[in-house]
């Protein structure tokens, strides 16, 4: 199986997991929709598991990507670069119809619990997510953008499972009303 396939079945999964789950994932339908004979997929990934876990860091490495581009790069303020983030989240939301919400929360409930190598992976996954949350909003306060009330650790762990939250009950109702109380909040707490 050449790179590019391991990665199309690896992003197919992810794209699965976030509709499904763990438990309702069959691995025919990532091999027939990534067109990848079962002895290919075998070769980089050793059981179901394995594959999930590698998945969990393949959509650990987007999300971590994106989180960068939208609250640490580029030259618009942080008001801007937070609006930004939620508004690119909301698009994605309503393009899915509110049918999706994070794999990574949704692969928690599923298997935190039970699967002692997918909580490492996870609790390491949620780390560097707050690690870039944090540092955005230390950043803020630093250039006098945000309220210096907050602390900006414990923020970005309330940012991080407030949106967890919010994301799960947009998938439950399949409303995006949910995600919108949650931006209306984080905004009302962050900005000065």
């Amino acid at each position: 199986m050449k790179e590019e396939n391991k990665n199309r079945a690896l992003e197919i999964g992810v794209k699965i997991l976030s509709q499904k789950g763990y438990h309702n994932l069959g691995l025919r339908e990532v091999l027939e929709e990534a067109s990848i004979p079962s002895g290919s997929f075998y070769y980089y990934f050793k059981s179901k598991v394995d594959f999930v876990l590698k998945a969990i860091e393949y959509y650990t490495d987007y999300v971590i990507e994106f989180y960068k581009s939208q609250l640490l790069e580029g030259d618009i303020s942080y008001k801007k670069r937070l609006e930004s983030l939620f508004e690119a989240e909301t698009k994605w939301l309503l393009s899915e119809d509110c049918r999706i919400g994070c794999m990574l929360g949704d692969l928690s409930s599923e298997l935190a619990g039970q699967v002692d190598a997918a909580q490492r992976i996870q609790k390491s996954s949620y780390e560097k997510f707050q690690g870039i949350v944090e540092r955005f909003l230390r950043e803020g306060q630093d250039n006098g953008s945000f309220s210096m009330k907050i602390e900006p650790k414990e923020m970005a762990m309330f940012f991080l499972s407030s949106r967890q939250g919010a994301l799960t009950m947009v998938k439950a109702i399949r409303s995006i009303e949910p995600y919108e109380v949650f931006k209306s909040k984080m905004m009302d707490q962050i900005m000065k």
